[in-house]
């Protein structure tokens, strides 16, 4: 008994002792540098493939060709990956050159 309450003495001197006001100041929070980038038109950053496939999202936009299954539906059908009654839209407004 006299040995569990000296361990708990040394316990308690241990914890109490981290409680105390630290003998240094906390170092402020250091300022991460924000990096100013200012962003490229987009016939800037993209290849020309990108760019045709931005033309097309823009024509497919137009045509009302908004949800992003019209959209992929569309280019599947463009590179041959889907056939039938789904392509009929892409049939119907060929891309363009």
């Amino acid at each position: 008994m006299v040995r569990t309450m000296m361990v708990a003495g040394v316990l308690a001197v241990g914890v109490l002792s981290g409680c105390s006001t630290p003998e240094a100041p906390a170092p402020p929070p250091s300022a991460s540098p924000v990096l100013s980038t200012t962003a490229l038109p987009p016939a800037e950053t993209l290849a020309p493939s990108q760019q045709r496939n931005e033309r097309i999202r823009g024509m497919l936009y137009t045509a009302g060709c908004v949800s992003n299954a019209c959209v992929q539906t569309y280019f599947a059908c463009m590179d041959g990956y889907l056939a039938g009654d789904p392509c009929q839209f892409f049939r119907d407004h060929p891309p363009p050159p």
